[in-house]
């Protein structure tokens, strides 16, 4: 397996740690939304995310020459309760949209193992298509 350098490794972590926050944020959503419809898609980002967050912390942790590296448990920020489903939806596109672009910066400037580019880059692209159904 290829490994990564120090910079990378802290670019890498700090997407896994925003999407531990959006995975925690949207389990939140599920369990404060109203609408039945979009307390199932709460869930299923939520998922999402886990899975993600998952892959990519074992082929990051596989990947990183010192065999490890921050061992210390990630500050999750808990989103804050919002006022109705739509104003939820509106703040998790924003933040999703800004992960697109953060990710198309890492996979474009960062030498990555090919399997962690792979896994960002179908994240990428899941987070792409979620997006433009919304968007309809």
């Amino acid at each position: 397996m290829d490994t990564i350098s120090n910079g990378t490794f802290g670019k890498l972590w700090e997407i896994m740690r925003r999407n531990k926050e959006e995975e925690k944020a949207y389990h939140y959503a599920a369990n404060s939304a109203d609408d039945k419809k979009l307390m199932h898609y709460f869930r299923g980002k939520s998922m999402e995310c886990k899975k993600f967050g998952k892959a990519l912390k074992i082929k990051v942790m596989a990947a990183f020459p010192a065999g490890g590296g921050p061992k210390s448990e990630m500050d999750i920020v808990e989103m804050p309760l919002l006022e109705s489903g739509a104003t939820t939806l509106k703040r998790f596109s924003l933040r999703e949209r800004a992960d697109v672009d953060d990710y198309r910066e890492i996979l474009e400037n960062q030498k990555l193992p090919f399997d962690i580019y792979q896994l960002i880059r179908k994240h990428k692209m899941w987070i792409e298509v979620d997006l433009s159904k919304s968007m309809q």
